[in-house]
């Protein structure tokens, strides 16, 4: 069992270390590399996940509704604890509610349960998506406009992906590979990028930091179980819920703390510290799923 998890944690380690310690040798900026990614590559492996890899669209509805009971009542279950804690809710709560399902959460499912599992676990990261590009927003301070999220790439992706799985169209055989191809390139650099990321976070807020990084994975934990009793779900759709909710912060956090002004510099080091404390829960949930 440590075996499989060790084989199951080991390439995403490797692939974010490297860019961690890439970033501490060079000056290296992944802007470029990021917008690509998020433009071609991941839209690609979305599309191709959806319409290709998944049995049935319509097994998605209760599962996404799986995932908006993590995301909310993530936020709803901790509220309380800003006024214990005596920070800003706007600072504290969105990177208790918005994890790393894209950046970590794909390439666990799909290196602990297969392909299948990485196209189920994209309706739980496209709920989480939608939700940090406009409750997350809103919650920094920022102006939401719903005609930027139907130009977003991940979502026209989504949407495609989905009317070709319901139609049961397929694209001509001459065009899978070349889409496989480019959709196995999203993965690896998503991990290089996160190592990239975490290289540049200065931990400045260790206290609330360590908090952070216990109460994000262990309220996600918690509403994943409650998601899990109000539907039936599969096991496969039981063991991806509890992936997606023992997820870190996401290290977008950090950017938009940073470009709206809410105290970056306490999100950056619970973005930070839940990354690395990750190391230590995710294995520990693993090794209950598998």
């Amino acid at each position: 069992m440590i075996f499989k998890i060790l084989e199951i944690i080991f390439p995403v380690l490797i692939i974010a270390l490297l860019g961690y310690f890439y970033a501490k040798k060079e000056k290296v900026s992944m802007e470029i590399p990021n917008k690509i990614n998020l433009d071609v590559f991941i839209p690609i492996l979305i599309f191709y996940a959806i319409s290709e890899k998944l049995p049935s669209i319509t097994t998605l509805t209760s599962f996404s509704f799986g995932a908006v009971i993590v995301v909310l009542g993530s936020g709803l279950i901790l509220y309380p604890f800003t006024k214990f804690l005596k920070v800003n809710p706007r600072t504290f709560l969105p990177s208790m509610m918005f994890n790393n399902s894209i950046n970590l959460g794909l390439p666990l499912a799909l290196f602990a349960f297969g392909e299948e599992a990485m196209a189920l676990f994209i309706a739980l990261s496209i709920v989480q998506i939608i939700g940090q590009f406009t409750i997350a927003i809103v919650m920094y301070g920022g102006e939401v406009k719903l005609i930027n999220l139907f130009k977003n790439p991940v979502i026209i992706a989504t949407i495609l992906g989905l009317f070709f799985n319901y139609f049961n169209f397929h694209l001509p055989q001459i065009t899978q590979e070349p889409l496989l191809m480019l959709s196995q390139v999203s993965i690896p650099l998503i991990l290089f990028s996160l190592g990239v990321r975490l290289a540049s976070i200065k931990f400045s807020h260790i206290k609330i930091g360590i908090i952070g990084a216990i109460l994000c994975p262990l309220s996600g934990i918690l509403m994943a179980f409650f998601a899990i009793w109000i539907f039936d779900y599969t096991s496969l759709q039981k063991s991806l819920l509890i992936l997606f909710g023992a997820m870190p912060p996401a290290v977008v956090n950090s950017l938009m703390a940073e470009k709206y002004g809410y105290d970056s510099s306490s999100v950056a080091s619970i973005v930070a510290i839940g990354n690395i404390f990750s190391l230590i829960i995710i294995p520990i949930v693993l090794f209950y799923l598998i």
